[in-house]
């Protein structure tokens, strides 16, 4: 098992955090400097999971193939910041 962690510059436009890899990953714990919204390549403000700006939020993942998870803010530039165990 590998420890996963990085800090991605987000904007308005959907930037790639990570790839969640295979089993046994099974959440990521994910943070924004500002307001900002996760979820598949196309991502955006409307269809995206809040992540509320300085709060740390676990999100459930399956394991079951690989996805990268997006993230995108309504507008501005937002650090998002990831750790996992996979």
């Amino acid at each position: 098992m590998a420890i996963s962690t990085g800090q991605v510059s987000v904007g308005t436009t959907p930037t790639k955090l990570f790839t969640s890899g295979p089993a046994p990953i099974s959440r990521a714990l994910v943070y924004s400097s500002v307001a900002a919204f996760i979820g598949g390549s196309a991502v955006t403000s409307t269809t995206g999971l809040p992540i509320p700006a300085t709060t740390l939020v676990e999100v459930p993942l399956t394991g079951a193939e690989d996805d990268a998870v997006y993230a995108v803010v309504g507008s501005g530039t937002a650090t998002v910041s990831y750790f996992f165990v996979a």
